[in-house]
């Protein structure tokens, strides 16, 4: 899938939803909301990741922390009649510290974030080539300073694999080096375990079932970015988030603020 087929899916897309979500509101339920970075356009000012938050706050959108979320999901408690949505964000770019930290800090909230430990380490043609080839932005990586003050200050990090390969294959060995090696890089560099694990691509045909296992072996947490309307796919075995980002107009995050089930 390249850039430009990204741009004139998402411009269509936009209109779509621009009409279907006329009227919206956001239904009760525990929504995860998963992002990627501040915005495409580098000189975005982080007041619209705030004014996202505030225009959510004012049509009745209550925040939580990350691991709060989890534990309400995990534990099936959902609250009735409350909409409550927390945030995580992938791939570990280096403006969800400089841009989109700062404003978690002013709304008290923890996220979390999952990083490809590869990515960070690489050398400066790893890092072009993943830009490039891989996540389709000039973004550059937090450093892992960023990362342990993230984790100091009580956000989850978690492991996105080695390289951000999709994981749908059977071949364990591969599958291991992916998965238990971002854990185990991660982990050497905080000193500390590591629960959390989202797989790449986020839509879950980018994992096998032996995927999913190996994740599961691994941590006690395992997410995708596909299936929203479910609380779990994969038979209880992995948590679904919904993708958006921090730019959106509010109607189109608040469209997939939709009821969910178990």
């Amino acid at each position: 899938m390249n850039g430009l087929y990204l741009r004139y899916r998402t411009f269509f897309r936009n209109i779509v939803i621009d009409i279907l979500s006329f009227h919206t509101k956001p239904e009760p339920g525990v929504h995860i909301l998963n992002g990627h970075y501040l915005s495409l356009n580098d000189n975005a000012s982080p007041e619209i990741f705030n004014d996202l938050l505030q225009g959510l706050k004012n049509r009745g959108v209550n925040f939580i922390n990350f691991t709060e979320a989890i534990t309400l999901i995990v534990n099936r408690s959902i609250p009735k009649g409350k909409c409550l949505v927390a945030f995580t964000w992938d791939d570990g770019f280096e403006e969800c510290f400089t841009k989109i930290k700062p404003v978690l800090d002013r709304w008290n909230l923890k996220a979390a974030f999952f990083i490809n430990p590869n990515f960070i380490d690489g050398d400066s043609s790893y890092r072009e080539h993943f830009k490039r080839e891989v996540v389709f932005t000039d973004k550059n990586p937090m450093t892992w300073e960023m990362i342990k003050q993230l984790a100091a200050q009580g956000h989850t990090i978690g492991a996105h694999t080695l390289d951000h390969l999709s994981l749908n294959s059977n071949d364990v060995d591969f599958l291991k080096h992916q998965i238990d090696g971002s854990k185990m890089r991660i982990e050497e560099q905080l000193n500390t375990g590591v629960s959390h694990f989202a797989f790449p691509f986020g839509q879950l045909k980018y994992i096998s079932a032996v995927g999913v296992d190996v994740a599961c072996n691994a941590f006690p947490f395992v997410y995708s970015q596909d299936n929203y309307r479910r609380y779990f796919s994969f038979e209880g075995k992995v948590i679904n988030r919904r993708h958006f980002e921090c730019d959106w107009p509010l109607n189109h995050v608040i469209y997939f603020l939709k009821s969910k089930s178990f």
